[in-house]
């Protein structure tokens, strides 16, 4: 890994899918010549952000994204132009936004720290540990003390834990190298190396962070004191997919050194001995691991032969039994600026990205293909002179980072280049990075943005200060729209537009989508459309997804673009469209203007004989206003039903005194009246107590009718069929009479088949579930000692404009009463919502 490069990625990459599409007018990467077409990444802001309070030589140690996709990053900084003190730094720029909080000072030094290190968790924090220098003594000079120090980011950002001393000053001497991994418990293991004095061999050690937050006591992992070893140095660790720990590490012994590596298995307390992970060399650099989806665990160093030559090299360690594979070459390399990190997709491809000598310092890059195991060959990304500063990171799609300081227009600049799909682009200069003495990072973050800080000379200064940027595409947005309040669908066909809203857009898109959606929240019906310049225009039909007529009522539409060069899709609005003439709602019969609005109705008859539709109200869950027909019999019992006569307008079953049975289809928003017009159903249904509708049983799309006999309390199916009539009756229970009450009432669960409520003589009430086989399941208890003052419960469909069937109930003392659905099954607590209803009849 570079010099200066970020954090590394310590645990295996989480497999994701992101396409891309080319943005009109946005300045993007350049694909190099003759390279195949790639999806290019969101470009980088026009200019640079400079962080509040990095005025004095500030020097950026790391950057991280966190998981809500904010930035966080850490620097050193002199107290004041007058003091040689240090000061460590960490700000957070918020998810989305270009600037950076107010800094919080870590730690005061009297020199500058030594070692720093970012580690973003899956649960927001943001943990950083370095390495304090508590005496005066500068960094290099090889006699010096030192604190190994934690501190912990909260989730919400608002602030740094106390910080924790994981080893204490006079403990340990020397700065051997830091860093951390977490597993997928959360536990987070830190590991570094140093000297227990300062004639003594340095060793590496590690400390887990639990659940608690508490930190284990060290424990050394390197045995400097067995094989001839002499010292252990620059310790690297990561955690497989299924938490076992891997550490890896220098190991000098006399005049040649090794990787060594040891491991921890899942739940276990016991670190192994050390092993050697590859050949023993005249020299090697500090190595680098990460840890791949499969579980594998790949390290990168360079090696000096006893010849002398050097080469960058790889090795692996097997999934299947941990054993490591023989190391192999992947070039030849003079004066390697630090060991380059192995960046694995998710497809397995491994890419290095190093500083090196050619004919100049340079930037170069190798990728090994997962399928064929070959390496490609080395390419070189700069363009000029790179004066050992570079960083590299990958990105959960696999697309790859790499961003260095190179020499150009008179002082030093920050380049980048970016691997995509196999393909590297044209190195771009990053915008506002033109001051002297550029040093930058670079984290990508889960959603595939980077972030970017590096340290800049201040105009017209020699002063350090640090500045900021991150990739996203320019904001897309509405300028304008024009999107009808009404679907009318009374007349339409399949071909014609019943709605065809237009929304004008302020950028590009390759595509967007318009979703209608029901008072529950399910979909009716997703449009695409492909946007034309700057319009997007959709032509609905009112159908649903299936094919059939829309609900009546209000829907909801929500429109999604995917901005042009954009991977994803952003909410740009939403609203609500009426449909009229649609397909009928349970218990709607009319709404304020007479037609159907989506709210479920309660069908009254009073004592002069007039059959009424008490018009529920959404807004209030209450029923307001009414359609009243007069001249009706007393003794008639009155059963709302669905649209059994297929003219999107619900049906009313009205049974006589004479036991005849009779289904009215009065039409949308009209009065039942003696004079509507009727489709007799046959006589003897007198011998029922209990005639009730609970919707569609059956799972034909027709509303069907329960019956139970008076004398046997025998319960009977009679199916709606095609014809408009009911089918020959079907025997579902005998014996019902232990139930004073069966309600119909609708569908309770959201599963479009309609389900029954029945209350026992003790009061308690238990659901049966419509199968939509003609059949209901095993019943299930929903309350006990309930509604025993009630006369009448009704089901009446959706009178709350949440898309769920609710109850309506009238007590003794003609009180009503409203427990709403919850879509699960069950109600909520009761609501009264009337008062003096007592003096109807009937309520249905």
């Amino acid at each position: 890994m570079g010099r200066y490069a970020l954090s590394r990625r310590r645990t295996a990459l989480a497999i994701s899918s992101v396409t891309l599409a080319l943005t009109g007018g946005t300045l993007l990467p350049v694909l190099a010549a003759g390279s195949a077409a790639a999806a290019p990444v969101a470009p980088w802001a026009a200019s640079a952000t400079p962080i509040t309070g990095t005025d004095v030589d500030a020097s950026v140690l790391d950057v991280v994204t966190a998981s809500d996709g904010s930035a966080v990053t850490v620097w050193n900084q002199f107290a004041s132009t007058s003091s040689s003190e240090r000061k460590l730094y960490a700000a957070v720029r918020p998810a989305g936004s270009d600037t950076w909080g107010t800094p919080t000072l870590l730690a005061s030094t009297p020199t500058e720290p030594g070692s720093v290190k970012l580690h973003a968790s899956a649960d927001g924090t943001v943990t950083a540990l370095w390495v304090e220098f508590p005496d005066e003594t500068a960094p290099g000079s090889g006699e010096f003390d030192i604190r190994l120090v934690s501190s912990v980011l909260a989730a919400d950002h608002s602030a740094w834990s106390a910080p924790t001393e994981l080893v204490g000053a006079d403990a340990a001497w020397y700065d051997g190298g830091i860093d951390l991994a977490e597993a997928p418990d959360g536990t987070l293991t830190a590991v570094w190396a140093t000297r227990a004095a300062s004639t003594s061999k340095a060793e590496v050690h590690a400390a887990t962070r639990g659940a608690d937050g508490t930190w284990s006591a060290p424990a050394q992992l390197s045995a400097a004191d067995t094989d001839g070893a002499d010292a252990a140095y620059g310790p690297s660790v990561v955690v497989t997919p299924d938490g076992t720990t891997v550490v890896v590490y220098k190991q000098t012994v006399g005049e040649s050194a090794s990787v060594r590596t040891v491991s921890k298995a899942p739940g276990a307390t016991e670190w192994t001995a050390p092993s050697a992970a590859t050949d023993s060399y005249q020299s090697i650099s500090d190595p680098e691991a990460t840890a791949a989806a499969d579980g594998s665990v790949t390290i990168a160093y360079e090696a000096t032969a006893t010849d002398e030559s050097e080469s960058i090299r790889t090795a692996t360690r097997s999934t299947a039994d941990g054993t490591w594979s023989a190391p192999e070459s992947v070039t030849a390399t003079d004066d390697l600026v630090g060991t380059p990190e192995p960046l694995i997709a998710p497809d397995g491809d491994v890419t290095l990205v190093w500083v090196d000598y050619t004919s100049t310092f340079s930037t170069r890059t190798a990728t090994r293909d997962a399928d064929t195991g070959a390496w490609s060959a080395v390419r070189t990304l700069s363009t000029s002179y790179v004066p050992e500063q570079y960083d590299s990171a990958i990105g959960d799609d696999g697309t790859v980072h790499a961003l260095w300081t190179q020499t150009g227009g008179g002082g030093r600049v920050l380049m980048e280049s970016v691997r995509i799909d196999g393909t590297w682009t044209t190195a771009t200069q990053l915008p506002g990075s033109a001051n002297a003495y550029v040093r930058g990072r670079i984290s990508v973050g889960d959603d595939g943005t980077a972030t970017a800080v590096w340290t800049g000379n201040k105009t017209g200064t020699s002063v350090g200060v640090l500045y900021g940027s991150r990739t996203a595409w320019p904001t897309l947005a509405l300028t304008s729209s024009t999107v009808p309040a009404t679907a009318a669908l009374k007349g339409t066909t399949t071909s014609s537009s019943a709605w065809a809203p237009t929304w004008q857009l302020s950028r590009p898109t390759s595509s967007f989508t318009v979703t209608v959606t029901d008072r529950a929240g399910k979909t009716v019906r997703t449009l695409p459309g492909t946007a034309a310049g700057l319009k997007a225009t959709v032509s609905w039909n009112g159908r649903t997804t299936s094919g059939s007529y829309a609900s009546n009522g209000p829907l909801t539409w929500t429109l999604r673009a995917t901005q042009a060069g954009a991977a994803t899709a952003v909410k740009l609005a939403s609203g609500t469209v009426t449909v009229t003439g649609g397909a009928a709602v349970a218990r709607d019969f009319g709404g304020t203007s007479t037609t159907p609005d989506g709210t479920g109705d309660l069908l009254t008859l009073n004592s002069s004989g007039a059959l009424a539709f008490q018009l529920g109200k959404a807004s209030t869950g209450t029923l307001s206003g009414k359609i009243s027909g007069s001249g009706w019999a007393t003794s008639v019992k009155a059963v709302p039903f669905g649209d059994l006569s297929g003219d999107r307008c619900n049906d009313v079953l009205v049974r006589l005194s004479s036991g005849a049975l009779r289904l009215y289809k009065p039409g949308c928003g009209a009065a039942l009246k003696p004079s509507t017009s009727y489709t007799s159903l046959g006589t003897g249904w007198n011998q029922y107590d209990v005639l009730t509708s609970p919707g569609d049983i059956s799972g034909d799309g027709r509303p069907d009718l329960l019956a139970r006999n008076t004398a046997t309390g025998d319960l009977y199916l009679y199916k709606g069929t095609s014809a408009g009539k009911l089918s020959a009756r079907v025997k579902l229970y005998t014996n019902w009479k232990t139930y004073k009450k069966v309600v119909g009432v609708g569908d309770l669960n959201g599963d479009g088949i309609g389900d029954l409520l029945a209350q026992d003589k003790s009061n308690t009430v238990y659901r049966y579930y419509g199968t939509g086989r003609s059949t209901f399941g095993a019943r299930a208890k929903l309350f006990t000692a309930w509604g025993a003052s009630y006369n009448v419960i009704v089901g009446t469909g959706d009178i709350t404009g949440d898309g769920r069937a609710d109850l309506v109930s009238r007590d003794t003392s003609g009180n009503l009463y409203r427990n709403s659905g919850n879509g699960k099954g069950s109600f909520g607590a009761r609501v009264k919502i009337a008062t003096g209803w007592g003096g109807y009849k009937s309520l249905s």
